[in-house]
C-alpha cells in the first residue's frame, strides 16, 4: 500500500497536495508443522496524499483490513485466524505509510524501492519494511506490488495449533500485496 503512495508522488505535477484512492488484492502465506497455507482479502479500499516536500515529494496513506473479510478458503482455519486477531473487539488491522519520501520509493539505481509500513494488529502498533516493485505509471493511475514478512510474535499474537498443539503456525507470514491507484 505504501508503493502506491510513491506511485502517486511520482504522477503529481503540482506542489500541493493530491490524493490518491485504489485498492490492493492481498495474498498472505504462512506455513506450520503440518502444511503450508494461504489467504486473502480482495479490494482493500486505499487513500494516498502525495505532499510537497523539502527535497521532494512526500507520499502518506490510510487503510483498514476488516478481519474477516481475510479468507484461507478454509472455514475453520478461518474462524482460528479471526480468534487469533481477536475480531470482536478489534474488527480491523490498521495500516498506514507515514510521510515517506518519493526517493525512499524509487530509488534511483534501478533497485527495488522500500517503503515503511505501520500496522496495528488486534490493538498492537508495529512497523514493517515492505519492498516495492513492478511499477507501472500513468497521469491518472498508478500500481505496484508491495510484499513484507508479519512476525506474529512482534504483535503479541498467538497462532493458532491444532490436534492438542502437535499442529503449530510458524511465526512469521508474509504478506503480498497488488496495489492500484487513481488520482481524484
Amino acid at each position: 500500500m505504501k508503493i502506491l503512495l510513491l506511485l502517486l508522488l511520482t504522477l503529481c505535477s503540482s506542489l500541493h497536495a493530491d490524493v490518491w484512492t485504489g485498492t490492493s488484492d492481498v495474498r498472505f502465506k504462512g506455513s506450520s508443522t503440518l502444511h503450508d497455507f494461504e489467504g486473502s482479502v480482495r479490494a482493500v479500499p486505499l487513500k494516498v496524499t502525495v505532499t510537497a516536500g523539502p527535497a521532494g515529494r512526500v507520499i502518506s496513506a490510510t487503510s483498514d483490513v476488516d478481519v474477516k473479510r481475510m479468507s484461507t478458503d478454509h472455514p475453520d482455519r478461518d474462524k482460528n485466524m479471526w480468534a487469533m486477531f481477536n475480531a470482536a473487539a478489534f474488527r480491523f488491522l490498521k495500516i498506514a505509510v507515514p510521510a515517506t519520501p518519493e526517493a525512499t520509493l524509487r530509488p534511483k539505481n534501478g533497485a527495488p524501492g522500500t517503503m515503511p509500513v505501520s500496522l496495528t494488529i488486534a490493538g498492537t502498533a508495529g512497523t514493517v519494511t515492505g519492498a516495492v516493485t513492478n511499477l507501472r505509471e500513468s497521469t491518472t493511475a498508478v500500481s505496484f506490488d508491495l510484499s513484507f514478512p508479519v512476525s506474529l510474535k512482534a504483535f503479541g499474537l498467538k497462532p493458532p495449533s491444532t490436534l492438542v498443539g502437535l499442529v503449530k503456525v510458524r511465526d512469521t507470514v508474509e504478506v503480498a500485496a497488488r496495489v492500484t491507484l487513481y488520482r481524484q
